[in-house]
């Protein structure tokens, strides 16, 4: 039996602590409910040409944006968590100064790219909001906005991160979602 985490005592890290749950919590419902729509459109789409000679060509438009959607919720989900890849090579020799240091110009770092990264995403939004899809004619624009959730999302997490540093509470945050 595994114990819940215990929220932390002070005002603003216990709404980060429940507001990062929150996040995590919802990005992964409608990351998992996406990729269902993905799959069970793509099995209706081959039922739809294999067995009643059906042809669906929409149905690749939208299995790629609901696949960016649920990538975009999925890699925030995975920011908060802390589940991307990372190669951690000499940070379990620093001693504890320097790891908060290196923990805040790492997160320093990611901002940077994640603002930079959304703000690409949206700059292609307005250029390609004209473009749009063969089948539904859908503009590209939706597309881009699904990428600029996510480094969106993850920008201001890594803001926080860079402001706030290392706490303590996240640790039994992560324990929670590693047994759950």
């Amino acid at each position: 039996m595994t114990s819940k985490p215990t929220p932390p005592s002070g005002g603003l890290d216990r709404a980060a602590f429940y507001l990062l749950r929150a996040v995590t919590l919802v990005c992964d419902i409608v990351g998992v409910a996406l990729l269902a729509g993905v799959l069970l459109l793509i099995a209706a789409a081959v039922v739809a040409r294999d067995f009643l000679g059906l042809g669906m060509p929409w149905t690749e438009e939208v299995a790629s944006m609901l696949a960016i959607y649920a990538v975009a919720f999925g890699s925030l989900s995975a920011w908060v968590r802390f589940e991307h890849l990372v190669v951690d090579l000499f940070s379990h020799r620093l001693g504890s100064l320097a790891r908060g240091i290196q923990y805040r110009l790492v997160a320093l770092l990611s901002w940077g790219f994640f603002t930079l990264a959304a703000y690409g995403a949206l700059t292609m939004s307005v250029a390609s909001a004209n473009n749009r899809t063969v089948s539904l004619g859908i503009s590209f624009s939706y597309l881009y906005y699904g990428i600029f959730i996510a480094f969106a999302g993850m920008a201001v997490l890594a803001l926080w991160q860079t402001l706030r540093g290392p706490v303590a509470w996240q640790d039994s945050l992560l324990a929670e979602q590693e047994t759950s």
